[in-house]
């Protein structure tokens, strides 16, 4: 008997230790990705100003490296000019003149600005990332009222 209850002990100490392992890992494995600009944002949830949560699937998405900035994001919310033309809606766009500041929010906590300049609407983005990669994402334009989505960072 004695035999087994230190065999489950040993058993439970070795699984937490795995665990703290496996989260500075992905704690380093996530700064990385921030710090190279190279990652792809998932959302999972878009949450419009005044308005309830909507499920989304997962072929949205903004992808984030050193020279290209590459949004497929919906909008749900109040337009107050209409997109030209009328079936671009959402957040659709690449932008190669952008920029990309970091700052550490609290520890394991980062903080991304993105501002687009090259194409019309600018774009202004906020990234606030965890340090297990799940993060939020606000978008704002002057055309519109600003829309956040949680998801998660690839």
């Amino acid at each position: 008997m004695k035999i087994q209850i230190i065999a489950i002990l040993i058993f439970l100490f070795g699984c937490k230790a795995a665990e703290n392992i496996s989260k500075e890992e992905i704690n380093a494995s996530i700064k990385e990705k921030i710090e190279a600009q190279n990652y792809t944002f998932k959302p999972t949830t878009a949450i419009p100003m005044g308005g309830k949560s909507i499920n989304l699937d997962y072929s949205y998405s903004l992808k984030v490296s050193k020279d290209t900035i590459k949004s497929y994001l919906p909008y749900f919310g109040r337009a107050y000019v209409a997109p030209s033309p009328t079936d671009e809606g959402g957040i659709k766009f690449t932008s190669t003149k952008f920029e990309y500041s970091i700052s550490e929010k609290k520890k394991d906590m980062w903080h991304v600005n993105i501002s687009t300049s090259d194409q019309s609407p600018k774009y202004t983005l906020r990234l606030d990332i965890g340090s297990s990669g799940y993060a939020t994402l606000s978008a704002q334009d002057n055309n519109r009222q600003m829309i956040t989505f949680y998801g998660k960072i690839e």
